[in-house]
């Protein structure tokens, strides 16, 4: 008798014990997630306002190598898709027409934020001047995805609203 009230004590506690440590480290991973949003909706902001002038911005003389500096902002997934598109579309018009696109961020707000991915809202103003001179004004909101890879964000695609 007094073995199964030993062995009953022990199972209780242990069930105890486990059900603790289970409650203790939900606590503790959503605290982690926690800071790591708040991380995110810190920094975020600030890197997208550098990143998508670099992306939209270039002059036909340097179209290139402004791309190719862009496409190192972006993730291998989206890096393949535009670059196709760049190649096909973006290069060729740029040279053709001699244009230069010049980018401005005036506003970004996070929309989700995680610890290894993100969307902000990005309020993009452009103007783009092509050989008649004659500039043209362009106002864009964008969705852009990003993805932290290796402990840097990264864009993951973006998408015009």
């Amino acid at each position: 008798m007094m073995r199964w009230l030993i062995s009953g004590i022990a199972a209780v506690l242990a069930a105890v014990f486990i059900g603790g440590a289970g409650v203790a480290g939900a606590l503790y991973w959503d605290r982690v997630q926690s800071r790591a949003e708040q991380s995110t909706r810190a920094e975020l902001p600030g890197i997208a306002k550098q990143q998508i002038p670099e992306v939209f911005g270039y002059d036909y003389q340097t179209v290139e190598r402004s791309l190719t500096d862009a496409y190192l902002l972006l993730t291998p997934g989206y890096r393949k898709e535009f670059e196709q598109r760049a190649n096909a579309d973006i290069i060729p018009q740029a040279r053709q027409r001699q244009v230069v696109s010049q980018a401005n961020v005036v506003g970004v707000g996070v929309m989700d934020a995680r610890r290894d991915s993100a969307s902000v809202l990005v309020y993009l103003n452009r103007t783009v001047t092509d050989k008649s001179r004659q500039p043209l004004y362009d106002g864009s909101r964008l969705r852009v995805d990003y993805q932290k890879i290796d402990g840097r964000w990264l864009i993951n695609y973006i998408t015009p609203i």
